[in-house]
């Protein structure tokens, strides 16, 4: 007997949902029957797409970040802004995110949690961060190249100086149970990192 076909759309589903539990429950704190029992899908479903919930959650690092790029990446790819007004603009679209919970950062979530003991999740994370930090990287050069980013220092290392000082922030929101923290770093941090001296 043929095996059935895997409906993206039942995958795309389990990936959303499973977003949603991870970022408020944490990985330890999730549990596929929950996931499965939202979408009212049998558990051999599961099983049908996802070989372990480890790589359910490397999947959802990807879905996530997938997801992410196509809406801040889709707004920046029609804007007009460049350099340093770009970088903070693509930013501050998640800040209002953040201002309206509908979104938090599973990268640093699932990394604080869980990036030691699983291999597979810290290289889905690692590889989705790096190509955020990529994705940086060219709008710094564009910036380095219209005159609003210093040019002293390499364009991949801001970028990655951005993400880091990103994700303190994220981690700031958190505790602080206020998006002061982002704003401040979009709003501040930013321009001490990449302004001219």
């Amino acid at each position: 007997m043929a095996r059935p076909r895997k409906n993206e759309h039942i995958k795309d589903e389990l990936l959303s949902a499973g977003l949603e539990t991870l970022l408020t429950k944490g990985y330890h704190g999730t549990g596929i029957k929950e996931v499965l029992d939202k979408l009212g899908v049998p558990k051999g479903s599961f099983y049908h797409y996802f070989k372990s919930k480890e790589m359910f959650a490397a999947e959802v690092v990807h879905f996530y970040a997938r997801d992410l790029n196509e809406r801040i990446l889709g707004v920046m790819a029609g804007s007009k802004k460049t350099g340093l007004i770009a970088i903070k603009h693509a930013f501050m679209l998640m800040v209002e995110e953040y201002r309206s919970g509908t979104c938090g950062c599973i990268l640093g979530a699932l990394a604080s949690e869980i990036s030691e003991t699983s291999e597979i999740c810290r290289l889905a994370i690692l590889k989705e961060v790096e190509n955020w930090n990529s994705m940086l990287a060219v709008l710094v050069t564009q910036g380095q190249k219209d005159g609003t980013i210093r040019t002293d220092l390499e364009a991949e290392f801001l970028a990655k100086m951005l993400w880091n000082c990103w994700e303190g922030g994220v981690l700031r929101m958190k505790v602080e149970a206020s998006s002061t923290a982002v704003e401040d770093v979009v709003n501040k941090m930013f321009d001490a990192i990449l302004l001219k001296k």
